[in-house]
């Protein structure tokens, strides 16, 4: 199936039923077909056809799903960008897919024209109106809710998701339709969600996660969508409440951050059945569900596999502490440095088989070359399995620090650090956090006879980097241990930061003590 299918599948079915609730607006299923479709003229009319890449630059908002499923019914491509990124960062994605038209918004309007220089960029769309540029609603205004059909089938790539590079900058996954539409039926069957459901999200859109599992996964349903810009933990139970919200999707990170709001005797009293999340501690599953009265279902999956590992609904059959049971259609293995099976209860890399698979990464064969072989998807993470076929994720192989959902490549912020005159070597590691899982902590070694403050480091990253991307912690070294081959024991570094008492400088202190 297709991603505007599964649309037009609930547009006809029940056309009148609230599918997309942003705020105060609230589009029903066929509001929602018809709005996608006046987009996607407005798209074809800009030029845009069959295979080409439509770029958004958004936050969480209306266009940006009307904008997907526009895509859909013209059989082009969207490439959705973080908002938080810096010009360069942009532009990166830019030159990786070469979309010919741009949609933002006018608040981020100047990182976008930065951005879009000597790219293939021809037109920069924003959602309102703004001087010298045409609004998408002005523009959508002057055209009909029908589109002509199309050859395309569910093979057809719909999407470009960015993912962080372990050796290098950020790669384009190539998503195919039956990606997102698979793994958002298999999301909607393995939960149980029915028509009488309110799903709920504040993550962000331009992760795999809202699209599928809360977007798409409430229209296999024929459910309706809540979807929020942000998280608050001191709103969020109020606005469960007041959009009469069943499921919501979360990471670990915001459950803490709820967990740790005062106690309130009404804390239970919502409507909140199932709780999605990944990376939740274990030891905070069962006392979060006895505060809030609801089941907390953990899970694992990945961009380039969507199709989830899953814990089963019924708190009888889970098993708190491991990431689920894989569908029918996914095979997983754990497997050794030679790709040999380990036996159960033993670590190695946990590998994947499914239909679900990504078509590969955009312009970069050789890449996917290293992670696709014979048919198998080599995770880059760590993880066991039990005798019942219960997979347990241990840790990462892949040079990554994961802040609340996000990757984040050491290599990006260690390049950027380099880049100082005063920097002889730099190490980026993961740092444990109590609310985002992992913080991002560099360690420096600075060249004889220079000199260098943390403050410096930080203004370095902070007109380069995303916001998140930024450390948290700077620790100055004289030395590192290295590898006979001459690179920096990252092991050996990460295995520090998790067993010593960390010594470092840390921002957020500085910046709150200012």
């Amino acid at each position: 199936m297709r991603i505007e299918e599964l649309l037009e599948s609930r547009a006809e079915k029940t056309p009148e039923k609230p599918f997309l609730t942003f705020l105060d607006e609230r589009y029903s299923y066929l509001e929602t077909a018809n709005a996608s479709m006046r987009y996607a003229n407005v798209l074809s009319s800009l030029g845009v056809g069959t295979g080409d890449v439509v770029g958004l630059f958004l936050p969480n908002r209306p266009e940006f799903m009307f904008l997907m499923f526009a895509n859909a019914y013209l059989d082009s491509v969207t490439a959705p960008s973080n908002p938080a990124y810096t010009p360069n960062e942009l532009r990166h994605s830019l030159e990786l897919s070469r979309p010919n038209v741009l949609v933002t918004t006018p608040a981020l309007l100047d990182v976008a024209e930065t951005a879009a220089e000597s790219t293939t960029v021809e037109r920069i769309v924003t959602t309102d109106p703004v001087a010298d540029y045409e609004s998408l609603s002005a523009l959508a205004a002057d055209h009909p809710a029908a589109v002509d059909s199309h050859d395309g089938d569910e093979t057809a790539i719909g999407l470009h998701m960015y993912t962080s590079g372990t050796t290098g900058s950020p790669k384009a996954v190539e998503c195919q339709h039956e990606n997102w539409t698979r793994s958002a039926l298999d999301f909607q069957k393995r939960m149980g969600m029915t028509i009488e459901d309110t799903l709920f999200t504040a993550l962000p859109l331009f992760h795999a996660n809202a699209q599928i599992y809360s977007t798409l996964g409430a229209a296999a349903a024929g459910a309706e969508v809540v979807i929020y810009e942000r998280f608050s933990s001191s709103q969020w139970w109020d606005w469960c409440r007041e959009h009469g919200v069943t499921e919501f999707n979360a990471m670990g990170s915001m459950l803490k951050m709820l967990d740790n709001v005062d106690e309130s005797s009404d804390d239970a009293d919502n409507p909140v059945e199932l709780v999605f999340s990944a990376g939740t501690p274990p030891e905070l599953i069962e006392p979060f569900e006895e505060r809030f009265g609801v089941r907390v279902v953990e899970g694992y999956s990945l961009t380039e596999n969507p199709m989830l590992v899953l814990n089963p609904t019924d708190t009888e059959k889970r098993r708190i502490g491991s990431i689920g049971l894989p569908p029918a259609e996914k095979r997983i293995r754990i497997v050794d440095e030679d790709g040999t099976d380990v036996p159960a209860g033993e670590k190695g890399e946990i590998i994947q088989q499914c239909p679900a698979l990504m078509a590969g990464y955009h312009r970069q064969s050789d890449k996917t070359a290293e992670v696709v072989r014979d048919g198998w998807f080599y995770t880059g993470d760590y993880g066991k399995l039990d005798e019942d076929g219960f997979v347990y994720f241990l840790d990462r192989k892949k040079d990554i620090v994961r802040r609340a959902g996000e990757n984040i490549a050491t290599y990006e912020v260690e390049g950027v650090i380099k880049a100082l005159d005063a920097i002889d070597e730099v190490a980026v590691i993961p740092s444990s956090d109590e609310f985002y899982s992992e913080v991002v902590k560099a360690l420096v070694q600075i060249k004889d006879g220079h000199e260098l403050a943390e403050a410096d480091i930080v203004g370095q990253c902070r007109a380069e980097l995303a916001p998140f991307k930024i450390p948290r912690y700077i620790e100055f070294v004289d030395d590192f241990p290295y590898t006979p081959t001459g690179k920096i024991q990252k092991q050996e570094l990460r295995a520090r930061e998790r067993e010593e008492e960390p010594s470092h400088w840390d921002r957020e202190s500085q910046e709150v003590e200012q």
